[in-house]
């Protein structure tokens, strides 16, 4: 913190009110990093519908967050602080990504292209875990991130 404040020349205690705490300002930097690559995503799959669509987006998105080097740096230089501000419910990004996961499932079965097994909401925050004990945890074992596997179970909970 002190080093971005230097370089933007604004005192500490003024950055600090600008962005709040350093986890609060590396989850608020992540999350928009990871929702800009979710709304292309979204974007980029329009021909798709129901299941079909959700899945990839999923790949997608969940694709350029493990290709994403400056993410694995974060996560091997700083694993503890990362493991927490990615994948805790106060920590800022999950609950934010279950959310639009949650309002991305519910757009997709006001439709009727996507009929739901359990509340979206559920659904959602099921699919979240099940991606971050894909990608991140991995990190804590040294194990390449898994894709396509996260997909094949978030498919077996979408369909």
């Amino acid at each position: 913190m002190q080093a971005l404040a230097a370089e933007l020349d604004i005192s500490r205690a003024t950055l600090y009110r600008w962005t709040g705490s350093r986890d609060q300002l590396l989850s608020d930097v992540l999350w928009s990093l990871s929702n800009e690559s979710f709304e292309r995503a979204k974007a980029e799959h329009p021909e798709h519908t129901g299941a079909d669509r959700l899945l990839a987006i999923f790949r997608q998105h969940v694709g350029e967050l493990v290709a994403a080097e400056p993410l694995h740096v974060f996560l091997r230089q700083e694993t503890h602080a990362a493991l927490r501000i990615l994948t805790t419910s106060d920590g800022g990004v999950q609950p934010r990504t279950v959310a639009a996961l949650t309002e991305l499932y519910s757009e997709e079965a006001s439709h009727g292209a996507f009929r739901p097994h359990a509340d979206v909401g559920s659904l959602a925050y099921a699919v979240v875990r099940v991606t971050e004990g894909f990608i991140y945890n991995d990190t804590i074992v040294a194990v390449e991130p898994a894709v396509e596997r996260a997909a094949s179970i978030v498919s077996l909970l979408l369909r």
